[in-house]
């Protein structure tokens, strides 16, 4: 089904909503959206699922970068992201992860990405669904 979803990442200033595809079946959420930030940038297909029954989460992005990321709180996790200079391995190191529930149907998560001993990244992402107007 079609929603409209508010994301909210430390990569960007400000929060931002998109109309999302939303797929769930036994404890598993899908979450597809389109996403261009800039005109100068191309449209990013982005894909978030959410296992509420194992506590992981995956992120896939194609278009001009490529990515899949898996994320599970306790455990070193390893991802790729494919650029125009090639591959970049990574590890994910995810410090917290709230899963939706009956309470709230937000996600949330904050991770480390690393390449060799590098820091690349540290980031919030949430993820939740707007009541549609």
């Amino acid at each position: 089904m079609k929603t409209l979803i508010e994301i909210t990442t430390s990569a960007y200033p400000d929060p931002y909503q998109v109309t999302a595809m939303m797929t769930e079946k036994d404890g598993v959420i899908s979450y597809k959206w389109c996403e261009q930030r800039t005109a100068d940038e191309k449209e990013s297909l982005y894909e978030l699922i959410v296992n509420t029954k194992t506590a992981t989460a995956t992120v896939k992005r194609s278009g001009s970068i490529k990515s899949e990321m898996e994320f599970k709180v306790g455990e070193e996790t390893l991802g790729g992201i494919n650029t125009f200079y090639g591959l970049i391995p990574v590890k994910i190191t995810t410090e917290y992860m709230n899963m939706p529930s009956a309470v709230s149907e937000s996600f949330s998560m904050s991770y480390i990405l690393y390449s060799g001993d590098n820091e690349l990244v540290k980031n919030t992402f949430s993820l939740k669904r707007l009541l549609q107007t």
